[in-house]
């Protein structure tokens, strides 16, 4: 399926319901998906990339595009599938937390962990919304959902040079308001490691890469 015509042929017999035509989009494209998610050390690749296709066989009918519009908006829905699962990892992970803090005998150590933590998130997200709201889907795309610079373009329809410039001007904010109590600037070697508190990735690099 390298011919752009012939892809835009079969896009267009797909989207009419022709399910031969869904199947070779499946075969020219599956293999990239499934490059994408192992890529992104996605556990259940498989799984991802059959989510993305049942949401490409709901909305081909009112998709209109060639091939490389096709591919953009393929994993535009992969980028997405990939945000999905990792906050349900996350979810995952924290109820397992706070259900091993509970049965562990002892002090409530582990409940005033969890409680820590938890403030500590709530502060993060109340500082996230006070940003500009394309620093905000900038920084919770590169930080939280750990993103590539390119993965965040896509999806923001910005450029990759935009899309750090967002990045840095909302995690330098972010760092102000964090260190003046969410009030205002502060000084300029704040620490932005202490501002979103839920990757171990440095931020200081999110706009570099």
């Amino acid at each position: 399926m390298t011919d752009t015509r012939t892809v835009k042929d079969v896009i267009v017999r797909a989207a009419a319901g022709d399910p031969d035509a869904l199947g070779e989009l499946w075969r020219g494209h599956q293999h990239l998906l499934l490059r994408y998610f192992r890529g992104k050390g996605m556990n259940e690749p498989e799984d991802l990339a059959s989510t993305v296709w049942v949401e490409v066989a709901r909305g081909l009918s009112t998709f209109d595009g060639d091939a490389n519009e096709f591919r953009r908006w393929l994993f535009t829905i992969a980028a997405r599938r990939r945000i999905d699962e990792i906050r349900r990892d996350r979810r995952r992970r924290n109820r397992d937390e706070i259900l091993q803090s509970e049965r562990q005998p002892g002090p409530a150590a582990g409940a005033d962990v969890v409680a820590e933590r938890a403030a500590s998130l709530d502060r993060a997200i109340e500082l996230v919304q006070g940003l500009p709201p394309d620093q905000a889907e900038a920084v919770l795309l590169r930080v939280v959902a750990d993103l590539t610079v390119a993965d965040v373009a896509l999806i923001m329809n910005r450029s990759e040079g935009s899309v750090r410039v967002l990045t840095h001007r909302g995690l330098k904010r972010l760092a102000e308001r964090a260190d003046s109590g969410g009030h205002g600037p502060a000084n300029d070697d704040s620490d932005i490691n202490s501002v979103i508190p839920v990757t171990d990735t440095d931020p200081k690099a999110m706009y570099a890469s």
